[in-house]
């Protein structure tokens, strides 16, 4: 995510509609004020006003966490008719010399086989490509895997990656806010938990966002921690759903010296980190 440069008749009103660009908040930009433009005199002479957004996190952005494991190989979508989910493993033939040469690869396919799995992972798989395909999303990779967190007091969840390789679709879900990625979200997690009477999460992910997003989110948190136990004073961040503030509790929750709170209503819901005293 790059910088960028917003016109608007005033300076606050070049900021918001930056942030509104970038899907960021204040605290995860650095604002430049290139000229803060001019009224004029009965309108003769007045000129816009112009800021310059930096993300903090553009170089964080580019890379995926390097924390996270890579996901398993993505299945493609077939064209002709929505593809169905087979239990059994595909059986492959391999030669003698390769047998014997392969001995670490064999390990690793076996710990892949043994790794504990959500019941439910193939219905979550199914449910997120027939949408798609029926969206006429049809050349895409989904893969999906369950996530079972250290920490026993987390609950474990499902992760649907999606892969888009043309930006016209990719577009359709990730465009205006995300508005499409959050109702596909909304439409695999109610079908699922009605399928499985599972109070589970199933995550749905296009092109890596939310793995970048939470990442930039625990990272602006940490640093924003750091500033409320150097100077004592509480930092508020801009108003968030309700993932997105959960990403921000999790991560300051063992934070020294600091805590979390969240207020606010409905979509002006905001998290305030506050120094322990």
């Amino acid at each position: 995510m790059s910088a960028i440069e917003v016109s608007a008749p005033d300076v606050e009103s070049a900021i918001a509609q930056g942030l509104q660009q970038l899907h960021l908040i204040r605290a995860e930009v650095k604002i430049e004020v290139l000229d803060e433009g001019s009224r004029g005199v009965l309108g003769i002479g007045a000129r816009p006003a112009r800021v310059r957004l930096t993300p903090f996190a553009e170089l964080e952005i580019r890379q995926p966490p390097q924390t996270i494991e890579p996901p398993p190989p993505p299945t493609e979508i077939q064209q002709s008719s929505p593809p169905v989910v087979e239990s059994a493993a595909p059986v492959v033939e391999k030669s003698a010399d390769a047998i014997s040469a392969s001995g670490l690869m064999h390990s690793h396919e076996a710990a892949e086989a043994s790794a504990p799995k959500i019941e439910g992972e193939d219905l979550a798989l199914t449910l997120v490509r027939d949408i798609l395909w029926h969206m006429g999303l049809k050349r895409c990779q989904v893969a999906a895997h369950s996530i079972f967190p250290p920490n026993s007091d987390e609950e474990p969840s499902i992760w649907v990656d999606v892969t888009l390789s043309n930006n016209h679709d990719a577009d359709l879900l990730l465009g205006h806010q995300r508005e499409g990625l959050n109702a596909l979200q909304t439409v695999v997690q109610t079908m699922w938990s009605h399928r499985t009477r599972s109070s589970l999460r199933v995550n749905v992910d296009v092109n890596g966002y939310r793995r970048r997003r939470e990442q930039q989110l625990i990272n602006m948190a940490k640093r924003l921690a750091e500033k409320v136990v150097a100077h004592g004073r509480p930092i508020t961040l801009e108003p968030m759903p309700a993932n997105e503030r959960r990403i921000v509790h999790m991560a300051l929750r063992d934070q020294p010296g600091v805590f979390t709170e969240s207020f606010g209503e409905g979509a002006s819901r905001k998290v305030q980190i506050k120094p322990k005293k």
